[in-house]
């Protein structure tokens, strides 16, 4: 994926596209009556014809780092003055770490996908971003044209949403904070299990540029 920056909870991909991302929680559909599952159906076939524009459902596996959530329960059952209680807790945590040499504990997140393009023009200004797609006619986006895009995709998110809630999904929208997570874990998968994402919040630099710097008093942000 081309990505260009992560801004206001939207990913901006280097063809001047924006995608926005929803975690969507999941059902178990069999254990569903043949009434709710008529229901759900004929909700995923409204949600089918309604779709417009193309969307990407992405399930993402990842293992369990269960460190910490042991390390807690030894720390509870040190603490615990009731013998039988503390017993329990010990016998439950050898449990865990016998059912950790034999398996792995997965976990599974569903992920919608959902993309706007804007048209391509050429502006002048204060931009957010420069694409450099075409470097003799570099594509650019102005904070106003942004601002709209990302209104028009938003849009889009609430429909889904709405779509996907009527099938008893819950969803969520990821932030920036969110999506810069999910793709560093993604892409470092070992690393992310021992070394947790730097904040952003807490990141004072306004540009993050690769290979040179950014010369004071401008006014855009070039990938």
């Amino acid at each position: 994926m081309e990505i260009a920056e992560v801004h206001d909870g939207v990913i901006i991909l280097k063809d001047g596209s924006l995608r926005a991302v929803l975690l969507v929680s999941s059902i178990n559909f069999a254990l569903k009556s043949e009434e709710e599952k008529d229901g759900i159906i004929y909700s995923f076939q409204n949600f089918l014809n309604y779709l417009n524009f193309d969307i990407q459902v992405l399930i993402r596996s990842r293992r369990l780092d269960l460190k910490g959530y042991l390390l807690k329960m030894d720390e509870v059952a040190s603490k615990q003055k009731n013998e039988l209680l503390r017993a329990q807790t010990e016998d439950y945590v050898a449990f865990i770490h016998s059912l950790l040499e034999v398996a792995n504990i997965m976990d599974k997140q569903f992920y919608v996908v959902i993309p706007f393009y804007p048209p391509i023009t050429q502006t002048t200004g204060k931009t957010i971003n420069r694409i450099k797609g075409n470097q003799n006619k570099p594509t650019s986006m102005s904070a106003e044209e942004f601002e709209g895009n990302r209104l028009q995709l938003i849009q889009r998110v609430d429909v889904i949403s709405g779509h996907l809630s009527g099938m008893g999904l819950r969803c969520a929208s990821l932030d920036t904070q969110e999506l810069i997570e999910l793709f560093y874990q993604s892409y470092n998968p070992e690393t992310a299990q021992y070394q947790r994402l730097t904040d952003i919040k807490n990141i004072t630099n306004n540009v993050i540029h690769s290979g040179e710097t950014r010369n004071k008093g401008t006014e855009e942000l070039e990938i």
